[in-house]
């Protein structure tokens, strides 16, 4: 997992969703070869303080090169975050964006469920998240209202 000052922008920079999805594919295709690549998946977990990306690339022999995910990833998913942001119900905690040649591009998020991380994110990111992403009683799901219990608990302690 990546530690940042803060990932999230105040502003998604004016850039539509379209935009964004499209500057995502735009980096993930400078990362393959033109071809021989069978799919890219990009897995990106964020708070504001924590992020995590994984990104494999399967090519058509099967094979997998390691490729590291460039920091531009995580500005583009930022931006992403801020500008998915619906006041009261919060943004996503995890999404995954995939790509199949010659450049169809899918992507879901999760803005509900706790993201499988190894090792979790720790409480206190939660709590800084929801300061930027404000989310009502009821759009807090019961996972992350015990991880906002614990974060009070080991402030208070």
């Amino acid at each position: 997992m990546t530690t940042t000052t803060h990932s999230g922008p105040v502003t998604s920079g004016g850039e539509s969703h379209e935009d964004l999805i499209q500057q995502l594919g735009t980096a993930l295709l400078n990362l393959v070869p033109v071809e021989g690549w069978r799919r890219i998946d990009l897995v990106s977990a964020m708070t504001v303080p924590a992020q995590d990306l994984g990104l494999t690339v399967i090519m058509d022999d099967g094979s997998r090169p390691e490729i590291a995910p460039p920091h531009e990833l995580n500005v583009i998913l930022a931006k992403l975050r801020t500008l998915l942001y619906q006041r009261g119900r919060g943004t996503w905690f995890s999404a995954r964006i995939s790509m199949n040649p010659p450049g169809a591009i899918f992507y879901n998020y999760n803005n509900d469920y706790e993201p499988v991380l190894t090792p979790p994110m720790e409480p206190e990111h939660y709590v800084e998240d929801l300061k930027m992403f404000p989310r009502d009683p009821d759009h807090i799901p019961a996972w992350l209202g015990e991880k906002l219990a614990a974060a009070e608990d080991k402030e208070r302690n």
